[in-house]
């Protein structure tokens, strides 16, 4: 069941009242209430009142992060600001002072709509005027969204009550007089910091990297990743040494001889520090996501029509390889849109603790994931991030996975399934791979325990889970020109009428996978190959997923 808070505000020359509503089951039930509240409210309503409806649902996000207790705070109206408070927490936060040195975040963002018709629209935060818990900390924000984190060296569960955010509502154009809705979003990410690294391992992987003039086809140098940004060139005994390439005969980035090419300024190649998200966008996130859009934005970024009966898949047939979003209640044609929820077990009861939220989304195109993290002022990864947030700093190993090792074990069955705490029924298993649990991906994380080693628990250097494996990583490549022309810009948290990212990103035809997935072979979801880099992702595939950075 879920819980909502919905806050009255009027405000007068002479009179300041609020009264706080529980509300049971999902935001449409209460809009007979809102008529009831505004008929009750109409003989007192004059330019003397400013009324501010909130509705502040409890959100769960991503593995195991909460937001809940939301409230409104100190509400100013000269300035139209308003601070929006709420307890953030989540079970496996880190701050390290050795090794890796780095710590993960919550990214958390606001998301509001005027009038129980209106359209969601991202929330503009302050740039200051945030209050953070003492044991917690921020990172400065450019107002589309907040990283916050845990203040000291330590790991394990972070709760942090009282965090407040200042929205100026105001910037948003919000009037006075309004009924609102309001919902906070937080997303686990972890901070990759700043650094040389290195691209290839050093093995015959396909398409791996390497200095531009080693041709062999076998084990060869990997090319160190510096604050400069590499210039790329074809792989030939006549290339400079100081260039990048790749393992002739495979994966070459269109470039033969000794041809050269160049990245965008602002391409991220790794080298700058960056947030990744710790999990594959979850099946959860991807139904809150969809719970946002407008009727026409929900028909692009679904493949059933949302008029389609409660039941029906979102992204496949209901349950296909362990996809469970489906239509918890139907839209109606080109007015209002559906409502989305988990339903693993088929009991057409949506989001209980067994219904598979906090499994990885699979299904999703390159237009889906580019839409999701526009809305939530993200940005993809590129394919040399992809290989810093693996490897970090450290010395790499041929052919090793994103845990360091040329070691794993294959998952072949699973406990728990389809609750939030699915774990693998395999010992010692640290892979969803080749097949090996051939019904679908797993929940994000799986193989981690309070107990696991970066082996055990398939995390990358800088504790990034499943990045090999379980589902594809799309990312943006440098094997073509429309790639390499990306310039590194983030969402604006908004999307187009269509429901499209509108952030001029390369498009699918483009774009390229890393990693591998529970259907591809082992070799795949090793590092440093390249087998998928080209072709694009045009089709809802079954092990196709993906992640975005910021």
């Amino acid at each position: 069941m879920h819980i909502s808070l919905l806050a009255f505000y009027c405000v007068g020359k002479n009179i300041r009242f609020k009264f706080l509503l529980l509300i049971f089951n999902f935001e449409y039930n209460i809009f007979i209430l809102l008529s009831n509240l505004m008929t009750m409210l109409s003989p007192i309503k004059s330019s003397l009142f400013a009324c501010f409806f909130i509705l502040l649902p409890v959100m769960l996000l991503a593995n195991d992060i909460k937001v809940e207790n939301v409230t409104l705070t100190g509400r100013n109206r000269t300035a139209d600001h308003v601070q929006v408070q709420f307890n953030l927490s989540w079970q496996n936060s880190f701050k390290l002072a050795s090794g890796a040195s780095n710590r993960d975040a919550a990214w958390v963002f606001v998301k509001y709509k005027i009038g129980t018709n209106g359209a969601w629209k991202h929330a503009t935060l302050s740039t200051s005027g945030h209050v953070i818990p003492t044991d917690g900390a921020a990172d400065p924000n450019d107002g589309s969204g907040i990283f916050i984190y845990r203040s000291n060296t330590g790991s394990g569960a972070l709760t942090l009550n009282g965090v407040q955010l200042r929205w100026n509502y105001g910037a948003d154009l919000v009037p006075d007089e309004s009924i609102i809705f309001v919902r906070v979003f937080a997303i686990e990410m972890v901070h990759v910091p700043t650094g040389n690294f290195q691209a290839g391992s050093g093995g015959a992987n396909t398409g791996e990297f390497r200095q531009a003039n080693l041709t062999t086809t076998g084990n060869a140098a990997s090319f160190t990743i510096t604050s400069t940004s590499p210039t790329l060139q074809g792989n030939n005994s006549g290339s400079s040494s100081l260039n990048i390439s790749t393992r002739a005969g495979s994966g070459n980035d269109q470039l033969t001889g000794t041809t050269t090419a160049t990245l965008a300024s602002g391409y991220p190649t790794g080298y700058a520090a960056f947030y990744c998200m710790k999990y594959e966008i979850s099946q959860g996130q991807y139904r809150d996501f969809l719970n946002t859009l407008t009727y026409a934005q929900q028909v692009t970024r679904t493949t059933s029509v949302p008029t389609s009966a409660a039941g029906t898949g979102a992204l496949a047939t209901a349950g296909t390889n362990r996809n469970y979003i489906e239509i918890k209640t139907s839209g109606v044609s080109n007015t209002t849109p559906a409502v989305y929820g988990c339903d693993a077990d088929g009991d057409n009861v949506f989001d209980e603790t067994n219904d598979g939220e906090w499994v990885a989304s699979n299904f999703l195109k390159w237009e889906d994931i580019t839409a999701f993290l526009d809305w939530a002022a993200l940005r993809p990864m590129t394919e040399l991030e992809f290989e810093k947030a693996c490897r970090g700093t450290v010395a790499p190993v041929v052919d090793e996975f994103s845990w360091g090792s040329t070691s794993f074990t294959n998952v072949t069955a699973i406990t728990n399934g389809q609750q939030e705490n699915e774990v693998s029924g395999t010992t010692n298993a640290n892979l969803t791979n080749n097949n090996g649990y051939n019904t679908g991906p797993v929940r994000t994380g799986m193989f981690a325990t309070g107990a696991s080693t970066r082996i055990s628990s398939g995390s990358s250097y800088y504790g990034i889970m499943d990045l090999s494996g379980n589902l594809w990583e799309q990312v943006i490549s440098i094997a073509n020109s429309a790639c390499r022309s990306f310039n590194g810009n983030v969402g604006n948290g908004t999307i187009d009428t269509n429901g499209n990212a509108d952030t001029g990103w390369p498009g699918q035809a483009n774009i390229g996978c890393r990693g591998g997935s529970w259907a591809s072979s082992n070799d795949s979801a090793r590092v440093s190959d390249r087998s998928n880099i080209t072709g694009g992702v045009s089709s809802r595939n079954n092990d196709y997923g993906g992640r975005g950075v910021r």
